[in-house]
This record gives structure tokens, sequence and C-alpha cells, in this order.
């Protein structure tokens, strides 16, 4: 980035799996030391990580008056770790500006990259992906004939529950162990889904089901096919690749219910 008053965007690096922005842009934009940025995010990196995923360091040499070429450590953050840093600035006209700026780099860089996903044909897909949809459809269709029959009982009788209509086609899955230790963020998952599930009288196997098919409609993460170690939960794979706070965002975004 070149000016703040030309509203040129930031460089959004894509990894292939999330959109970060690099501290050194970010001090930049702030008008900050870099060194003064790092000691600010290393300062509340256990708040940051803890509630929106691991921040990637990277150690490289720069060409700044500050390093002198020397290794210096560099932050990619993500758009929720970025905002939540721009929070901790007092907002002057140049830091209300570049919080505008940010959003409107994150913004652009999802729509390009939104854009090349569209452009990716059925005949790119490799023939285990192509089964594993397959077999999914018919999963999907499976379960929602199981369902439907369900339902017609339910009716019959007179007296089961209702049951949140986004769970009526989702397949069964069993319901991933707890660790020993949960964090803050696996607690608050735990929390929310066991109070959805009591107020809907939907099983938990239900709720998480949907979830990770919606992991794979919203941000294209396939749950399935992450790497797991020996006896690890697909929740405990999902924490460990850190995508939780994407889990929980959908969570707070979908899996809702009223009191009354």
């Amino acid at each position: 980035m070149n000016s703040q008053t030309g509203e040129n965007l930031l460089s959004i690096k894509n990894d292939g799996d999330q959109l970060r922005v690099c501290s050194m842009d970010f001090a930049e934009g702030l008008g900050i030391q870099h060194k003064n940025l790092l000691e600010s995010i290393r300062t509340h990196q256990n708040v940051i990580e803890s509630e929106f995923g691991l921040i990637a360091f990277e150690t490289r040499k720069t060409e700044t008056l500050s390093s002198k070429g020397r290794p210096e450590s560099l932050a990619y953050l993500t758009e929720d770790q970025a905002l939540f840093i721009g929070t901790l600035s007092r907002n002057s006209k140049r830091v209300v500006q570049f919080k505008s700026i940010l959003v409107k780099s994150f913004a652009e860089a999802r729509k390009e990259q939104k854009a090349k996903q569209a452009t990716t044909t059925p005949a790119l897909l490799s023939v285990e992906q192509v089964i594993l949809q397959q077999a999914h459809t018919l999963l999907e269709q499976g379960n929602l004939i199981a369902q439907l029959r369900a339902d017609v009982d339910a009716l019959q009788a007179k007296g089961r529950s209702k049951v949140n209509p986004h769970l009526k086609a989702t397949p069964e899955l069993k319901f991933p162990a707890k660790p020993a230790s949960l964090t803050p963020l696996r607690q608050r998952i735990s929390r929310h889904i066991n109070e959805y599930c009591d107020h809907y009288n939907a099983s938990q196997s239900q709720a998480y089901s949907y979830l990770y098919k919606r992991l794979y409609d919203v941000y294209g993460i396939n749950v399935y096919k992450l790497p797991r170690a020996s006896k690890e939960s697909i929740l405990d794979a999902i924490e460990r690749h850190a995508h939780l706070d994407r889990l929980y965002s959908l969570i707070t975004a979908e899996l809702t219910y009223s009191e009354n």
C-alpha cells in the first residue's frame, strides 16, 4: 500500500485456506512502527488465538530502515484477527480510514477468490471427489426419506416435538468425544449445541452433521478429508487445523432459537 488518501487496497495473501494481511502493511496503514505492532500482537496473542484461530508467523529478511536486512518476524492476520487488533488502536482519523481500507481489501479479495472458484469445472474434480460427492448426495437422499417417514409417524402419533428444518436432511454422525480439557471456544460451542438440541429435542450428532456440511458449503472445508491423528475426533481435527472459529461463526449465525 503506497498511500492512505488514495484508497489503495492492501495486499491480501491467499494461503489456500484463509485470506491474510501482512503485519508490515498493517503497521504502515496505522502509521506505527512494525516492531511495536508485533509487540502488541504478542501481548494479546493468547486472546486472539483462543477466539480467532492461530496467527501465522513468518521470518524473512526485510530491507527496512529498522531491520537493515536482518531477519524479521512477520505476522499474517486473518480478517477477524486484523479487525480485533484494529480495535486496540485509538480511533484517530487515520486509524478510522485504515480500518475502512482493511475491510474493503478483504471484501475485494473474497470477491476475487469466489470468481476463481466459479471458473472451476466439474472436469477438474478428482475421481475421489466425484465419488465422495455422489455418496454424500445418496446419503442425504436416504436420510431425507427416513426423516419424512418419521415425520408422518409423528403426525399420526401427535406427540412428537418440533424439529428445526435445518437438521432434517443431514447425515447422522457419531458425536465427537470431548477432549479432557476444552478451550474456551470449544466450551462455548459445546454449550451452544447442548442448549440448541435441548430446545428442539434434536440429537447432537444431527447438529454436528449439519455444521460439517455447512463448513463445506460456505468455506469449502471438507472435514472428512482433514488429516487426523490416531483416535482423534473430527472436532479435534477442526480445532487443530484452526477452523474452530469458522465453525463457531456458523453456529451463532444458523443454529439460533428463541426462549419464547
